[in-house]
């Protein structure tokens, strides 16, 4: 299996998608802070690159616990990246939203070049997410794999489908636009 990297997505292309499809995250070009990027890793699924988007931990990625706060597990649609900061504790990195994966053309995929980053924090954190990310790689090709042959089945067994994009909608507008 290849080496996962990082890519953007141009924004015409999401801006493409977002008018027929529901669901497709906003690359929130020109609302975006100078370090947050649109960023995630593309994986081939049939002849399709999916690229897979971080996403940023929100409230809904923990649970409180006898007044303690829990960073919660990571499941099929969602995988949670996580680090041991300096303290020893487990920290929230983000997430990778496998639920909302998007066909992408090859020409629409924008390799984003850690290297030349100028924030060193913002550097640090994507870093340490790819460390995790590429540890996992195999978990999260499967887990795609898993739920993209579920929301093509509508084998709904499992709720987390129903919220996932629909994959074949997404592959009929990337070949649509393609032509």
């Amino acid at each position: 299996m290849e080496d996962l990297l990082l890519y953007s997505v141009s924004d015409f292309y999401i801006t493409y998608l977002r008018k027929s499809v529901s669901g497709v995250y906003d690359n929130k070009d020109g609302a975006r802070s100078h370090t947050r990027k649109y960023l995630g890793v593309v994986l081939k699924i049939d002849h399709y690159n999916y690229y897979i988007p971080l996403s940023s931990p929100k409230s809904s990625d923990f649970m409180t616990k006898n007044n303690t706060k829990f960073i919660r597990k990571s499941i099929v649609p969602i995988v949670r990246i996580t680090t041991i900061n300096s303290q020893g504790d487990m920290e929230l990195l983000g997430t990778l939203r496998i639920s909302h994966m998007i066909p992408v053309p090859d020409s629409e995929l924008l390799h984003y070049d850690l290297d030349n980053e100028p924030d060193q924090r913002y550097k640090n954190m994507v870093q340490e997410q790819m460390i995790y990310l590429r540890k996992n790689k195999k978990k999260i090709l499967s887990n795609a794999k898993l739920i993209y042959k579920q929301k093509i089945q509508n084998d709904t067994t499992a709720n987390y489908v129903s919220t996932a994009l629909d994959f074949k909608l997404l592959e009929s507008k990337c070949d649509q636009y393609i032509r």
